[in-house]
Order: structure tokens, then sequence, then C-alpha cells
């Protein structure tokens, strides 16, 4: 019934052979906006395809330029002036000038609590443009992924002036420069895309690109069987099953780890959130649930460059240790108590999610079997959405490949906890963490960035705020006649996987 269900998408969602340049892919998550403003740098293929920012990730995530074609840095690091694109326009034929890019930065940095991403423009002071192709940046304090986070999608300011940057007109029907323009889109269905003739780096190979939305892990891969989608993103378990279709592999930033709700009494000792990651045996869920498309993870960093975090092996002697220091003792039914109550909690993630409901009940299971009163309880996508500071632990998903300020001030700094509007849904505060952070994003001497995200990491490991337990690869089933896809280190849900799709083509 859910594939029936799903695949009930009308014209948009058919799949075809390709020989009308099209490419009907299913996916499982469908973004609650197509904003750019409002997503947290997880940036969905939709938002991907219609939307371009002054600059773009290249197959290495090094910053290339795109919607500017060259930029100039002030050796103090407070001035940024961007050179634009000549002739660009939107998709509905308007020009794009540098008071878009104004518009932009100053509404996303205005939105405050509405917009995770303001948090990368608030050091943005003043904003000049002297003429349409030129943009100038005044910081009030050096902002090292400055360039990084100008990949942000651009917005139209002849749509959106006078409106809030949430307007959810815009949201589903969005403007934007990329190479693909949304064309239809139905919610809990499908979004039908179409080629940009006026694309700066000239029309896209493939005419059509639809984005289907099925949760179902299992469902997506029937359609793929039945050819009612071309592509599909595949689960673990299901990359030996999509036999007539080629399999792109690529890594990713994408890691998988239990979320601490740090409001809760539970968690309060930072001895027994060491204790459960020395309790989680990270090679096994890797082999026997990841299937080995991924790597154990030592912390939030593994993929980048700055990645120095020593990692939990597992080690019932350290966790027999740790609690028994912390003051619990086992009791008749083999759990660790303490003044009669145990390290009891419920461990929740998105039931619709087949592999994090397998990496949560086998982490259950070996927390359980090391004296943790843990209750796997997966729930509804749409339940743990509207309860997310009621949690107490959730199997979460993170990472993204570029500048690690990206992937890390988010999730970590007690600036953007869950009751500020943050994306630190666990409310994790650490002072040394906290300090790190600030001095990461803000060094522009590659050795003291580099120097700050190491100490990060090992405020990490001395108080952690999350079990960490795997990075994975992203599977992705293709028409064997689909030539341009690259491979390259991908985001979140393996988001990125479009990052070149106006070179694509169905021969």
């Amino acid at each position: 019934m859910a594939a029936t269900a799903a695949s009930g998408c009308g014209q948009g969602g058919e799949s075809s052979s390709g020989g009308d340049g099209s490419l009907t892919y299913a996916i499982g998550d469908e973004p609650e906006t197509f904003n750019p403003g409002l997503q947290d740098e997880h940036t969905d293929p939709v938002t991907e395809l219609v939307f371009r920012g002054l600059t773009r990730h290249d197959k290495d995530n090094k910053v290339v330029p795109a919607l500017a074609r060259s930029w100039q840095v002030a050796p103090d690091g407070k001035s940024y002036t961007f050179s634009l694109r000549p002739g660009v326009t939107w998709h509905d034929g308007k020009p794009f000038t540098a008071e878009d890019v104004k518009f932009t930065i100053e509404t996303v940095r205005d939105a405050g609590a509405d917009s995770p991403l303001s948090r990368n423009f608030t050091m943005v002071g003043q904003i000049e443009t002297p003429d349409p192709t030129t943009v100038r940046l005044r910081l009030k304090e050096p902002f090292a992924p400055m360039l990084d986070a100008l990949s942000m999608g651009m917005l139209p300011k002849h749509l959106l002036q006078g409106k809030k940057l949430t307007d959810p007109e815009f949201g589903q029907r969005p403007v934007g420069t990329g190479p693909f323009a949304l064309k239809t889109y139905k919610h809990g269905q499908y979004a039908e895309l179409t080629a940009f003739d006026g694309y700066y780096e000239g029309e896209p190979g493939l005419k059509k690109i639809v984005i289907k939305y099925v949760p179902d892990d299992s469902a997506r891969l029937i359609q793929l069987r039945n050819g009612e989608v071309d592509a599909a993103h595949l689960a673990p378990q299901q990359a030996g099953k999509a036999t007539d279709h080629r399999l792109e592999v690529y890594p990713t930033a994408d890691y998988r780890a239990i979320m601490f709700n740090m409001t809760d009494p539970v968690f309060a000792d930072r001895r027994v959130r060491q204790a459960m990651n020395y309790a989680v045996d990270r090679d096994a869920i890797t082999k026997s649930v990841v299937m080995g498309y991924g790597t154990p993870a030592k912390g939030p960093l593994d993929m980048s460059p700055y990645a120095a975090a020593p990692g939990f092996a597992f080690d019932p002697g350290k966790v027999a240790s740790l609690m028994t220091e912390a003051g619990y003792a086992k009791n008749g039914q083999g759990l660790w108590a303490k003044d009669g109550k145990t390290v009891a909690f419920e461990l929740t993630t998105f039931a619709e999610d087949s592999l994090r409901v397998a990496i949560l009940n086998v982490s259950a299971t070996q927390l359980r079997q090391q004296g943790f009163d843990v209750d796997p309880r997966p729930r509804p996508r749409d339940w743990v959405r509207k309860h997310w500071g009621d949690l107490q632990g959730f199997v979460v998903g993170w990472g993204t490949p570029y500048d690690p300020d990206s992937a890390v001030y988010g999730p970590f700094s007690s600036s953007q906890a869950l009751d500020k509007g943050g994306s630190n849904y666990g409310s994790y505060s650490n002072p040394a963490a906290d300090k790190a952070l600030e001095e990461g994003r803000s060094a522009l001497d590659p050795a003291k960035r580099k120097a700050a995200y190491t100490a990060f990491q090992q405020a990490l490991q001395d108080d952690p705020p999350f079990l960490w337990i795997a990075y994975l690869q992203t599977i992705n089933a293709v028409p064997e006649n689909l030539s341009g896809p690259a491979r390259r280190t991908l985001g979140h849900h393996g988001y990125g996987f479009f990052w070149n799709a106006e070179t694509w083509r169905r021969t």
C-alpha cells in the first residue's frame, strides 16, 4: 500500500526511458521549504537545482565561483568585494543584480531565530552596492567561513521584498537562478523541475528532473524495480537488489549518533555519557547494520581535514569503572542504578527510516547488555518534528563536507540551543566547546583554526553530547544510460548528489 500511495502522483511523477531527456528520482526526505535561507546547510535536491549562491563547491568541496565570478578579501578579513557575473537572470526573466545579494544577506541576517543560517551573517555590518555587478561586505569582525557561507542560494528581492523570509508561498514556489526551474510541486508526492535555458553556464543536458518523495525504503525499491522511477536513494541492505541499475556509491560526512537531551537529569553526569560511548560496538554495527557501507564514527569532523577526535572503543571495563566512579551499582536486573533509579530513557528515531531504526535497535540492545535501561521506541517523522524538546535520546543524523563551522557550530554551540530557535536540538552547553567554536570561526590563520577545532573535538570527548556510531556511504541507483554523476564527499542524507546535474545526460 505504501508503494501504491506514493506512486500515484500523476503525470509529473511518471518514469521514462530517458529518451525525452528526463529523470525521475525517488528520495525519502521531503524538506519543509525550498527556501535556501531557511535550510540548515542540508540543501535538498530541489533547492540545490533551483538556486545558486555567490559561491559553490567543486568535486573536492572547495569553494569556487558561482554567481560571483571573482572576489577580493581584505588582509584583515573584514571586507569582501564580489564581482558578479553579468547577464544572469532569475527564472522569471528578471535580472539578477547586486541588490538581490544585499537583500538576501540582510534578510537572512535579520531573520534571527526564523533562519538557522542567520548565524553566518550576524557579523556583516554594511553592504555596499556601487553598481549592479559589484557587492562589498563590511564585517564587524573576521569570519573565516564567509566564502563557504555564501554558497547559500541568493533570493529574488523583487519577489520577497516586503514579505517575511518564512513566506510559505515562496517556500513552495521558489524562483532562483539555478539550472532548473520548479514547474510543479505536490506536497507528499513530487516536485517537477524543467531545464532553465537561460542558465548562465548554458542549458542543462536533461530537460526535466522529477524528485519523488517516497519515505518508505521498501517502497522506493519497489518503484525502482517496477520502472515507476528511474533512480532512487537506497538503504545499504537494498544495494544488491537494484540489479538493472548502476550504483553510485559515494562517501559522506553524514554520521549517525545517539543525541542526548541535555535538559534531562538522566544525562547530567558526563561520566554516564562517556560510559555509554564505551558500551557500543561500532565495528559490529558498521558490519551488521550498515553492511560495510560506512565506517565507525569518532566525532563530528571525521571526514574533514580538521579531524582530530580520539573516539571511543568498545570497552566494558571502562563502562564499569566510569559507572562505579559515578556512584552507580548493578541491581538485580543487571542495570546500573543509584538511589533506586536506573539510567532509564526512551530512545527514538524516525520510524520510516529503516537504517536509523536498525541502528536504534542494535544500539539499544548493546546498551542494555552493558546495564543501561533503554526503551527503543521509533516514532513517526511528523511526531518527532513536533516533540524535539521532549525527546530523551534520538538517533540523529548530521554532517556537511564543507567548512568545519558549517558542520559543528549549529548543533553544538550553546548560542544555537533549541529554545533559542537554533539547531542544537540536544541543548548542549559546554564553555570549552563554545570557546573553541568561536575561535574556529574567527581565526584566519589555518594553523589557529586547526588548533581550535582540535580543542573543540577534545571538549566533546571529555563531555560527549552524542554517542557516536557510524559515518555512512550513500547509495544511489541510477539508469545505465545516465552520464554525468561525479563522485565526491556528500552531506547529510547524501545531499549534494545533484551538485553537477546540469551536466547530466541520458544517452
